[in-house]
């Protein structure tokens, strides 16, 4: 799993059946301090994930088979929580800070 931020948005008039009526979404990824990392990826969304808004992603593709119910789907990142507030004191961020700085020693 990993944050992104949402910087747009993918039209597509021919996709996978198992991606019709989904939302494509194009997510940077973020470490917990909020740099980026990477390249922009294309993200699945059913939860209404909106351009600067910053989102949860599952990197199983085992989750998004059985949400979108099709074995065969080409996508294995899925948005599987919009988040709300990030940075500040007792945030997610520094939470996540924390947490990776215990767990590297």
């Amino acid at each position: 799993m990993f944050i992104a931020r949402i910087d747009g948005s993918i039209t597509s008039t021919v996709k996978h059946k198992s991606l019709r009526g989904m939302r494509l979404l194009i997510g940077q990824r973020l470490e917990a301090d909020g740099s980026e990392v990477g390249e922009p990826q294309v993200l699945a969304d059913d939860l209404g994930g909106g351009i600067g808004s910053y989102v949860l992603v599952s990197t199983d593709g085992e989750l998004a088979r059985q949400k979108l119910g099709d074995n065969t789907t080409p996508t294995r990142l899925f948005v599987v929580g919009i988040i709300d507030q990030v940075g500040g004191k007792g945030s997610l961020a520094t939470r996540m800070e924390r947490f990776s700085t215990t767990k590297s020693k």
